[in-house]
């Protein structure tokens, strides 16, 4: 494999994964973003504002938006492949299991018109279109998937690898197999969902912890908008003078958790990055918002393609 690249010195920092390698802290996700002309100029503005870690997945069909997108806006700016950090997921499939992933890597480097990938996770732990959580096929098909994971990153086309959505059941059972552990697990994270225990246990495990629906935005009940109300989280805003938006990514960058904010307007990018790094939540309103915790998941249950 090539050298680690790191991502230490950028705005925000980054985390040390298991594996040697780095990833900024703070990316921008571009789930919601399927118009080539609204993702370049997304791109264009997150670079310009000094983001390097775009998220994306196979589920969201842009792939290939974002990898015009990218070599475009990376020669206007001066910038190189080298310079930026690309995750992309795949969701696991109960037949051939194996040759899907291959398909899918293959996939995604010619969509994202590049030879190697900093980071591929397993987008949930079972087919979400054919099975259920019960399923006796899950275990066996994570595994299956998993080695040809680690086969596919020894060839250099993947630096790291990694897995979302994942509970700390499946993350020990992975462990038993793992001749590479995972290095990141993203699974939703806010402050009406803590995630006490698996947050506990990756970081005992040497596993980084990144957090999605920072702002509950593919809620499935009305009580999720209470969040924006909440007297500690209009308490920090005021206090540090950002958006009660501004202080939900803190919550979670303060709190030792990577986050990739969802934008397509380059104002609300700039800002996603900067005002957060500088709304830095101190103990006593970190525990407040803790405090707040609901253990309440408001992204709909096996359906990444709503919410992640």
């Amino acid at each position: 494999l090539a050298m680690p690249i790191r991502f230490d010195a950028i705005p925000g920092g980054s985390f040390a994964f298991s594996d040697g390698n780095d990833i900024p802290k703070i990316g921008l996700g571009v789930s919601r973003i399927i118009d080539q002309e609204k993702m370049t100029n997304a791109v264009r503005a997150a670079l310009s504002a000094g983001y390097r870690l775009f998220d994306t997945a196979r589920i969201y069909k842009n792939e290939d938006m974002l990898g015009l997108a990218l070599k475009t806006a990376l020669a206007e700016l001066g910038l190189k492949r080298e310079d930026i950090f690309i995750t992309t997921k795949v969701l696991p499939v109960n037949e051939v299991p194996a040759d899907f992933m291959e398909l899918c890597i293959k996939e995604s480097l010619e969509k994202l018109q590049t030879d190697y990938l900093d980071l591929v996770l397993v987008h949930y732990p079972r087919d979400v279109h054919n099975g259920n959580d019960d399923d006796e096929r899950n275990g066996p098909i994570r595994k299956i998937l998993w080695q040809k994971l680690e086969e596919i990153r020894s060839r250099g086309t993947i630096r790291s690898i990694g897995v979302s959505n994942f509970q700390i059941y499946h993350l020990d059972e992975m462990l038993d197999y793992a001749k590479v552990p995972p290095v990141l697990n993203q699974c939703e994270y806010h402050p009406y969902n803590i995630e006490k225990q698996l947050t506990r246990y990756c970081k005992k495990k040497g596993i980084v912890f990144q957090a999605f629906s920072s702002l509950l935005w593919c809620h499935s009940s009305s009580d999720s908008s209470d969040i924006f109300t909440e007297p500690a989280v209009k308490a920090a805003a005021e206090k540090h003078r950002v958006s009660v938006q501004t202080i939900l990514y803190s919550f979670a960058l303060s709190t030792g958790i990577g986050i990739i904010p969802k934008s397509e307007t380059p104002a609300r990018i700039s800002s996603n990055l900067h005002d957060t790094i500088k709304a830095v939540l101190t103990p006593d309103e970190q525990t407040a918002l803790l405090a707040l915790n609901r253990s309440r998941l408001y992204c709909p249950g096996g359906k990444p393609s709503e919410c992640i």
